[in-house]
């Protein structure tokens, strides 16, 4: 799964905006809602684990997980 950004009018956001965001950035949050039944997406109480957890890379390619 890829993300991508568009502006309010729908137009694809440059990804040398998006490069320079993150260089001028010393922090950033970011919210997005899936939609998936019957699945962990992060915690799973009923096996008490995150072994199911999302994992995503950031553009370093570094891992963020839980």
């Amino acid at each position: 799964l890829q993300f991508s950004y568009v502006d309010a009018d729908g137009n694809a956001v440059p990804v040398t905006q998006l490069t320079f965001l993150r260089l001028l950035s010393a922090s950033a949050r970011q919210n997005f809602t899936l939609h998936c039944q019957h699945a962990a997406a992060w915690y799973d109480a009923r096996e008490g684990t995150f072994a199911r957890a999302l994992r995503l890379r950031g553009s370093n390619e570094e891992e963020l997980g839980h």
